[in-house]
């Protein structure tokens, strides 16, 4: 019985392991991140209001490198929306990247909030050829 309940732990360890929360596994269908971003955890605003979200990102080396002197766009895509293109970024009216994209800010403004923008938003960076998207990390915002 203990050999048994030794092979349960042992199994549950490795799950553990190799499937981590479905951070990785949900948001970016098995891809490796390529932008990770760093914002306040969690982040919730008063419906009518707007809400300043400071935010900064990383950009992992691939087979493409970022380069500051290449034009940076960028766009909050909402959850449910395909996330790897940036045409299905949110409103303009609604969100408002305010950080120097090619100095890696992304402090962005959120005007006239309301709980329909209830939900995760995910960063998605273009700059010349790399393109990525902070799939592992996305901006969880409440509204109340």
């Amino acid at each position: 019985m203990a050999a048994l309940s030794e092979n349960v732990l042992t199994v549950n360890m490795l799950l553990s392991v190799f499937f981590l929360p479905g951070i990785y596994a949900n948001s970016c269908d098995g891809r490796t991140p390529l932008v990770t971003i760093t914002t306040p955890k969690p982040t919730a605003a008063l419906s009518g209001s707007c809400l300043n979200v400071p935010c900064s990102f990383t950009a992992a080396p691939g087979s493409t490198v970022f380069d500051s002197s290449k034009e940076t766009r960028g766009a909050w895509i909402r959850d449910g929306n395909d996330i790897y293109n940036i045409n299905n970024g949110v409103s303009t009216n609604l969100v408002e990247i305010t950080g120097n994209l090619s100095q890696k800010n992304c402090t962005s403004l959120f005007s006239d909030i309301n709980k329909s923008q209830e939900g995760k938003y995910f960063l998605r960076i273009e700059n010349g050829g790399h393109k990525g998207t902070a799939c592992s990390d996305p901006l969880q915002i409440t509204v109340e």
